[in-house]
């Protein structure tokens, strides 16, 4: 069986989450780009290739543009003749509309938003194309073993942004905020931090399909005890509301960045 050339471009902490997602692959060829001498050094001592520091003509396969929203223009500027007509443009960039990346190319598109759980292949992957067919079988192929794939429209990306690409940043910030309580109420930090971090560790145990979360939070809490005590005060001290405002915020980003990328 042929195997499928995938190629990454960008590897800080998303590029590299793909890099250690597909590593140990059989069925693809991997390729691997950064314009920065460090990060290159970094990829090659931890994964033993060589990623190259910059693009040669790529005709087929698939390429995961992992680049920052700002580079995007200077990218295609610099490489659209390298582009083969035939490949297949993956991107995650924040804010990239397939509607932009088309104004520089003719290359099929799949807009996916995954989160850095795919390096452990447990990510979750939100996908938008334009094209009907699983081109080069890529989803099925690449995508659904990196983590759970599902289709939505494209105008859903800036909230499914703020909500699953930002996701991990909210639960470690949380858990931060309950390192910094433990330490300020008589822990040492580095305890503090190790309860947390296990508590963290031992959560996915407890996660089920058939539970939501609000069934879940019933099941820690009783009646007048500690949880519900701490709980009332989250309430009282609207927290919903903050969350609510975070997540709005992080969208309305997503979309000034989609304005931004298309000169609107």
């Amino acid at each position: 069986m042929e195997k499928l050339d995938i190629h990454i471009v960008g590897l800080g902490n998303l590029g590299s989450a793909f890099v250690n997602g597909l590593i140990d692959r059989e069925d693809i060829n991997l390729y691997l780009y950064d314009d920065s001498d460090v990060v290159r050094k970094s990829i090659q001592d931890k994964f033993l290739i060589t990623p190259g520091n910059e693009l040669s003509l790529i005709e087929r396969g698939v390429l995961i543009l992992c680049v920052k929203p700002q580079n995007i223009n200077d990218f295609f500027n610099n490489n659209k003749d390298k582009l083969g007509t035939d490949i297949l443009i993956c991107s995650p960039v924040a804010g990239l509309e397939i509607k932009t990346i088309e104004s520089y190319t003719d290359c099929k598109i799949l807009r996916i938003m995954p989160n850095l759980l795919i390096k452990d292949n447990n990510g979750f992957i939100p996908y938008a194309s334009n094209y009907d067919d699983d081109y080069l079988a890529f989803k099925v192929k690449v995508l659904e073993g990196l983590g759970v794939i599902k289709e939505f429209e494209e105008d859903m990306f800036p909230l499914i942004t703020a909500l699953s690409g930002s996701g991990p940043a909210w639960f470690y910030e949380l858990s931060s905020q309950l390192v910094n309580s433990g330490q300020e109420l008589g822990l040492s930090f580095d305890d503090a931090e190790m309860i947390i971090k296990e508590l963290v560790k031992a959560l996915p145990s407890l996660v089920d399909e058939d539970s939501s979360f609000k069934d879940l939070v019933s099941k820690v809490k009783s009646p007048n005890g500690t949880t519900e005590a701490g709980l009332n005060s989250l309430n009282k001290g609207s927290f919903d509301t903050i969350i609510l405002d975070a997540i709005q915020k992080a969208t309305q980003r997503s979309i000034e960045i989609s304005r931004e990328l298309s000169n609107e």
